[in-house]
């Protein structure tokens, strides 16, 4: 009786439960309570039943353990002196093994040692037996349920917020791709500059997005800015704001895309073409960490991080005295290059489904599946456009499509821009005069010095040579090296170096 005496509930008035109770129908949360005192587990599932608590009882440490891993409760009261292994070893076990409760250890023992070593082995809080007033217990429990109540809330608002603007748009199981997956992995835990470079289409913004929105700054916001698509005499005042006055038409002050990102990330797309007076500017922002408005005096912090991306060679750009030598190598901490579509082939398949997918799904598109015959045509191109065309290319194809299955002949390639094999732009044309006008092509596409001409055409020619002869020979690489005339050895040596996949036949219908 003393014991039951000792713990029986002090009575309150309705306001002062309030704060506390307000129990409803539908319980607040579930609690756990491990005591190895039967009397302990009464009292302390009366008052908290009391305040609308769903509660379960564990009388050992095996069975705490096993309830803590069925991550059925937000909040845990755990006792150190329990038969078995122990409320500290429980403590740890649950915390090594992902459980999600909050742990408030309770002990008779109310030694600095208990205390100090069970907030190191990740307890929430510590309370000590004997309870004075079991409504502090309910008051503690009330705190760790709302701390866990916004810690779901905080881990399912960011996996929202990666579904959705992260996405499983980056896709691919190539090696390259995994290189890729590998340095963003490395980098989202620091704020270092990242310099992305890649043929236009590559998807570089979807990368500067993942590596914002997986860091630590992915509540702050995801500033995009294209250097190339704003007027140079306004681009200043785009990054870096402007005071009232500053210029004609500035009537009042307007912050830039440093402050608007700050406590989050500034993407800085087609850095190359930022205007050779602006680069100093951004230079002294990347070394000082400051900066000013346009016409202003005030010095502001860079609370953002840089992430910048572009299509050219800027060390090309350095040497031709088109973008500053001390800016690059300040961008460029860490460089991360994305593959082009045509060396990752092997993605083409599960993208070409995920466009389609998605098609359907968003555009209500009829056609979700793609026919063999189409999935070859796809593969064979050489896709200029990269990832971006063969979006384009499978929404096009999907929204047309007479049936529910994407077809050979529902894809159109060489259009909207992109460029078709030279063998496809005149299929009348003699074979040497196609090769002539190619050959005009990239000279003119290589600019007043090519170079290595004579392997760019030889490949050109090499690899469609070698796809047809896999396909006359139905992806048999002994027949397909005695059509070429090669060696087998030779011919597996080509399909590396040309990254050729071969097919298998589409079976006939």
């Amino acid at each position: 009786m003393e014991d039951n005496e000792r713990f029986a509930p002090t009575a309150m008035s309705s306001e002062e439960q309030n704060p506390i109770e307000s129990a409803s129908e539908t319980p607040r949360a579930s609690v756990l309570i491990a005591d190895d005192d039967p009397a302990i587990r009464l009292v302390l599932r009366h008052r908290l039943e009391a305040a609308g608590y769903r509660v379960e009882e564990a009388a050992d440490s095996q069975s705490a353990l096993a309830a803590l891993l069925a991550n059925r409760h937000e909040v845990a009261l755990l006792d150190i002196m329990m038969p078995g292994a122990g409320g500290l070893e429980v403590l740890s076990e649950a915390r090594t093994q992902g459980a999600r409760a909050l742990i408030i250890v309770i002990t008779a023992a109310s030694t600095m040692n208990n205390a100090v070593e069970a907030m190191k082995r990740g307890a929430h809080d510590y309370l000590t037996k004997p309870f004075e007033n079991l409504d502090l217990v309910a008051a503690a429990v009330a705190r760790a349920v709302e701390i866990a109540a916004q810690t779901a809330d905080l881990t399912r608002l960011k996996d929202e917020v990666n579904r959705q603007l992260v996405g499983g748009e980056i896709i691919g199981r190539s090696p390259a791709m995994q290189e890729v997956y590998k340095l963003i992995g490395r980098v989202v835990n620091n704020d270092a500059t990242v310099l992305l470079r890649g043929e236009s289409g590559t998807g570089k913004e979807l990368v500067a997005r993942a590596i914002h929105f997986k860091s630590p700054r992915w509540r702050g916001p995801f500033i995009a800015v294209n250097c190339s698509a704003i007027p140079h005499g306004l681009l200043e005042s785009e990054l870096f704001g402007h005071e009232r006055g500053a210029f004609t038409g500035a009537t009042e002050r307007r912050a830039g895309k440093f402050e608007q990102a700050a406590g989050g990330t500034l993407f800085l797309d087609e850095i190359g073409d930022l205007p050779i007076e602006l680069q100093p500017k951004l230079l002294r922002v990347l070394q000082e960490r400051e900066f000013a408005r346009v016409g202003g005096f005030e010095t502001l912090r860079m609370q953002a991080r840089i992430i910048a991306a572009t299509n050219q060679d800027l060390e090309a750009a350095v040497v031709a005295k088109k973008f500053r030598e001390d800016l690059y190598f300040r961008l460029r901490v860490i460089p991360i290059d994305l593959p082009s579509l045509r060396e990752r082939r092997e993605d083409i398949a599960e993208l070409t489904d995920y466009f389609a997918s998605k098609a359907a799904r968003e555009m209500g598109a009829n056609a979700r599946y793609i026919s063999p015959e189409a999935r070859a045509r796809l593969l064979a191109y050489d896709w200029p456009g990269n990832v971006r065309e063969l979006e384009n290319t499978v929404l096009r194809a999907a929204l047309l499509a007479p049936s529910n299955t994407i077809r050979a002949d529902d894809i159109e390639l060489g259009r909207g821009g992109a460029r078709p094999h030279p063998a496809a732009a005149d299929s009348g044309a003699p074979l040497g005069e196609l090769i002539a006008r190619r050959i005009a092509e990239m000279l003119e596409e290589d600019g007043a010095e090519p170079r290595d001409l004579y392997q760019k055409l030889v490949a050109e020619v090499e690899k469609p040579l070698i796809e047809q002869a896999l396909e006359r020979a139905g992806g048999n690489q002994v027949h397909a090296a005695r059509i070429l005339g090669l060696n087998r050895n030779t011919l597996r040596k080509k399909l590396t170096e040309h990254r050729i996949v071969p097919q298998k036949p589409p079976p006939q219908p």
